[in-house]
C-alpha cells in the first residue's frame, strides 16, 4: 500500500491534470470564458442499461427558461455557465410511444467562477399510458392525444390508423388526458387517468361521443383590428381543453370545438401587452360556427424626438442618400439591459416603441454609424460619434417626448463646414 501522503500527492496531481483537461478539451472556449465562467459536469447513469439521445435544457434558481443544447448519446455531460444557481433538466428524445422513454429528469447545481461543480444525474423510468381512442364507433385514426398533469406539464402523441396510442415518459403525477379528432368532428370531456408513479403503466378506453363546433374570434386594439401575426390560445370553460390557433389581420379560427363558452389568451405582441379574459358574444355549439370579441386593452409606452448636429443645432441628423438607413437608438433600462430599439427617419425624428412598461431611469443610445446615418446631406458630409442620453422615463400607454438629441461629430469633422450647406434649415418633425 502506498505512504498516505504519498497517495494524497498523486490525487491532488491526478486532480490538476483533470481540470486541466477539462478546461482544453470543452470545445468553443477560450481562456476569458473560463476565467468567468464555472464548469458544470457529471456523470448520465441509466437504469435500463441503455443510452438514448438526450437533449439539456437549464434554467435559472426562478425556473426561467435560459438555455437548451443536444447531447445525443453520451455518458456524461459538461457546460460553461456564469455563476448562479441553476436546474438542469435531462429530457429523453425518443418519440412518445416509446413505452420504454425516461421521465424528463432535473438536478439542482450552484455553479462557481474559475470553478467545477460536479453533479451525476440518474435518469428516472418514465410512466406510460396507453389505449385505443374511438368515435362514432370508429378508430379515430391520426387523433392527437395529450397527457396533462396537475403541475401543467404537457406529453403529446399521435394515435395510429387502428386509434392505439401510447404516451411514454411521463414524470410522476396526476394525469388527465386530451383527444383531438383528427378530421375535426368529434369531441369529448377529457378522460382521467389518475395518480401514475415511475414505470407505471395505465390504460385508457376514450370515446368521443359528440360533434363539434367552430368559432371564430375578432381581436381588437383601441386603434381598431389588432394587425400583428401572432398565435393565441382558446380554453373551454367546461372541460379545460385547449386549442392555439395564428390570429392573421385580427382574425383567429378554431374548429373541432367543444361546446361551450372560452377564454382566450393573447400572449402580446408588437406594442401590446399580454392579456387573458373572455371571448365576448360567442357560444360554441354542435356542427355550428360561432363567432365572437376579444379586447386588447393595454399597450406599451412609446419615446420620440429628434437628433440634430450638437454643432449646428437647427440641422437635424439625415442618412447620406435616398433610401439609407437613419441612426440605430437602443432603450436602455436601468440596469443597462437594451429593451427597445429603433431608427432614426429622413428628418432625422425617431419614435422609440414596444411592451414598455412604467418605469425611470432609462438611457438612449444613438449610434450614427458610417453606412447608416453618419452623414448629412451638404457640400461636405458630416460624421457623427455614439452618443448616450439619461436620465428618461416612460409610462404604460403613453407618450414621452424627449425634444432634440444633440449628437457630436467625430473629433476630425471641421466646424462648422462640414454643415455649411444645412445650417439654415429647420427640420419638419421639431415641435
Amino acid at each position: 500500500m502506498l505512504p498516505s501522503v504519498r497517495r494524497h500527492g498523486m490525487l491532488l496531481a491526478l486532480t490538476a491534470a483533470l481540470l486541466a483537461a477539462l478546461v482544453v478539451t470543452v470545445p468553443g472556449q477560450t481562456a476569458q470564458a473560463a476565467d468567468d465562467k464555472g464548469l458544470v459536469n457529471g456523470a448520465i447513469r441509466f437504469p435500463q442499461h441503455d443510452q438514448p439521445g438526450l437533449k439539456m435544457l437549464w434554467f435559472d434558481e426562478n425556473w426561467s427558461y435560459v438555455g437548451q443544447k443536444a447531447l445525443g448519446r453520451v455518458d456524461g455531460y459538461s457546460m460553461w455557465l456564469e455563476p448562479g444557481t441553476y436546474h438542469l433538466q435531462f429530457v429523453d428524445q425518443r418519440p412518445a410511444y416509446d413505452i420504454t422513454k425516461y421521465a424528463p429528469t432535473d438536478i439542482q447545481v450552484t455553479v462557481r467562477a474559475s470553478d467545477i461543480t460536479t453533479r451525476a444525474v440518474t435518469m428516472r423510468k418514465g410512466a406510460v399510458i396507453t389505449g385505443t381512442a374511438k368515435a362514432g364507433g370508429k378508430a379515430l385514426g391520426g387523433a392527437r392525444l395529450v397527457a396533462a398533469n396537475t403541475a401543467r406539464q404537457s406529453f403529446s402523441t399521435t394515435a395510429n390508423s387502428k386509434g392505439q396510442f401510447a404516451i411514454g415518459g411521463l414524470p410522476q403525477g396526476r394525469y388527465s388526458v386530451f383527444t383531438y379528432d383528427k378530421r375535426k368532428e368529434w369531441v369529448g370531456k377529457s378522460a382521467w387517468a389518475g395518480a401514475i408513479k415511475p414505470g407505471q403503466a395505465k390504460n385508457l378506453a376514450i370515446r368521443l361521443a359528440q360533434r363539434s363546433g367552430s368559432m371564430t374570434v375578432y381581436l381588437f386594439t383601441p386603434d381598431g383590428r389588432l394587425r400583428t401575426t401572432t398565435p393565441v390560445t382558446i380554453t373551454s370553460n367546461k372541460t379545460g381543453q385547449w386549442w392555439t390557433a395564428t390570429a392573421r389581420s385580427g382574425t383567429a379560427v378554431f374548429k373541432g370545438l367543444y361546446p361551450g363558452d372560452y377564454t382566450l389568451k393573447f400572449d402580446g405582441a408588437g406594442v401590446w401587452f399580454a392579456r387573458t379574459g373572455a371571448v365576448q358574444r360567442a357560444t360554441v355549439k354542435s356542427g355550428q360556427m360561432a363567432f365572437g370579441k376579444f379586447s386588447i386593452s393595454t399597450r406599451g409606452g412609446w419615446i420620440t424626438g429628434n437628433l440634430v448636429d450638437r454643432g449646428a443645432p437647427d440641422v437635424p441628423l439625415d442618412p447620406p442618400y435616398t433610401g439609407a438607413r437613419g441612426a440605430q437608438l437602443l432603450l436602455l433600462d436601468q440596469d443597462g439591459t437594451e429593451i427597445a430599439s429603433a431608427y432614426s427617419t429622413a428628418d432625422g425624428s425617431f419614435t422609440i416603441n414596444g411592451r414598455l412598461a412604467t418605469q425611470a431611469g432609462l438611457t438612449i443610445v444613438v449610434n450614427p454609424g458610417i453606412d447608416s446615418a453618419g452623414y448629412m446631406r451638404g457640400e461636405g458630409y458630416c460624421q457623427f460619434d455614439s452618443a448616450d442620453f439619461t436620465g428618461f422615463a416612460i409610462a404604460t400607454g403613453e407618450e414621452t417626448y424627449v425634444g432634440d438629441l444633440s449628437v457630436p461629430r467625430t473629433p476630425d469633422q471641421p466646424d462648422p463646414a462640414c454643415a455649411s450647406a444645412n445650417a439654415g434649415a429647420r427640420h419638419s418633425a421639431r415641435r
